[in-house]
């Protein structure tokens, strides 16, 4: 593994994946693009020229192989001239982030918890989310050396969680199982990864932290802490909701886990109707056997 090999988080929405992301972006060593890699190589379409100008890279990709950045489909085999695209695109995309890359550092330095600049390493730091995992074993062979955390939740607390912002369970599941088998297929395949629960990361963040980083081949303690953002409501003169915006909070590792609901899976059991909890146990009962979940009995 050389010092410039890329980190890839392998993740599901309403995983848990921020926190993972932003303790490694805490590290001086790494760099990042602004966004999911789904996010910045098949970005949604957006009156600004940046957007187009990826929309329109993207579009020989798609006339040559399909829809392969899709988070909401498995993808097909890419090409050489897909691999080599995926490469091009992604460095770019970190190259333009830079700035906020150093702005993130900085402000950890203000708080104490970081060096205020990059290593310069620049170690590539790309979150790849639900069915973009497919795409890990053509992210090893583009980067040789590179490495992968594969971050996995109880499905119970996956399923409430989507539910809640709209998601059917008849599209959760299936992906979670995908999601899940492919981690397993990765393990066993050799590849240099690393499985995170959730779980385990609220119970002890800062050794979850350490773990990462050695897997990475990052520098330990050289920072303490990390930057989450959370959203502020807006309102008008009378009250009225009119926006959110972003304010950066800042937590040490030691502290983070007051930060995080260590019964948020046993909420979203209590809450998912018998039929949802019994179709999560039919379709995902051997896999979060195999995670060391343990699948509840569901009463009829």
């Amino acid at each position: 593994m050389s010092d410039t090999s890329p980190i890839f988080i392998l993740g599901l929405q309403r995983g848990g994946t921020n926190q993972l992301l932003n303790a490694l972006r805490s590290h001086p060593d790494t760099v990042w693009p602004d966004g999911e890699m789904h996010e910045v190589l098949r970005p949604k379409p957006a009156v600004r020229a940046d957007v187009f100008q990826a929309l329109a890279g993207y579009l020989p990709t798609v006339l040559r192989s399909g829809d392969i950045m899709n988070p909401r489909q498995a993808p097909g085999p890419l090409r050489p001239r897909d691999r080599a695209w995926i490469a091009r695109e992604l460095a770019r995309a970190t190259a333009r982030n830079l700035p906020e890359v150093r702005r993130y550092k900085r402000a950890l330095a203000a708080q104490g918890l970081g060096p205020s600049f990059p290593s310069g390493r620049n170690r590539m730091l790309v979150k790849v989310m639900n069915y973009n995992i497919g795409l890990a074993t053509e992210l090893d062979r583009i980067y040789p050396g590179a490495r992968f955390v594969g971050l996995v939740r109880d499905p119970y607390g996956i399923c409430e969680s989507m539910m809640a912002r709209g998601a059917d369970p008849a599209k959760i599941l299936p992906l979670y199982r995908y999601f899940g088998e492919t981690l397993l297929r990765l393990e066993a395949r050799g590849l240099p990864l690393k499985v995170v629960r959730l779980e385990d990361m609220i119970t002890d963040f800062r050794k979850t932290v350490d773990e990462v980083f050695a897997l990475c081949g990052l520098e330990p303690g050289v920072t303490q802490g990390l930057c989450l953002q959370s959203k502020e409501r807006i309102t008008d003169a009378s009250g009225r909701v009119v926006g959110t915006r972003k304010v950066d909070t800042f937590h040490a590792f030691d502290h983070v886990n007051g930060h995080m609901r260590g019964d948020v899976n046993d909420m979203a059991r209590a809450s998912l109707a018998p039929e949802v909890a019994g179709m999560i146990q039919k379709n995902c009962a051997a896999i979060m056997e195999r995670f060391g979940y343990l699948a509840p009995k569901v009463l009829g």
